[in-house]
């Protein structure tokens, strides 16, 4: 699997679909970890090519952590 691909998890006993945004390995044991974007079909939009601007993965995983810190 690559960056990119589109996946099946399972969440709450149902298949939902996922976009692969980037991997890491876990400290602690070891594991490769994937983090992803949900699928939602009622969230799909399109924009213009030139309307997108690039996201680093350390700005993802700076939204993702900053959820989380109280």
């Amino acid at each position: 699997m690559k960056i990119g691909d589109i996946v099946t998890c399972k969440v709450c006993g149902e298949d939902m679909q996922f976009c692969i945004l980037g991997f890491y390995t876990k400290q602690s044991t070891g594991e490769r970890v994937a983090i992803l974007a949900m699928l939602d079909p009622a969230t799909i939009v399109e924009a213009s090519v030139q309307e997108l601007a690039p996201v680093s993965l350390k700005g993802i995983f700076d939204l993702t952590t900053s959820l989380y810190v109280h």
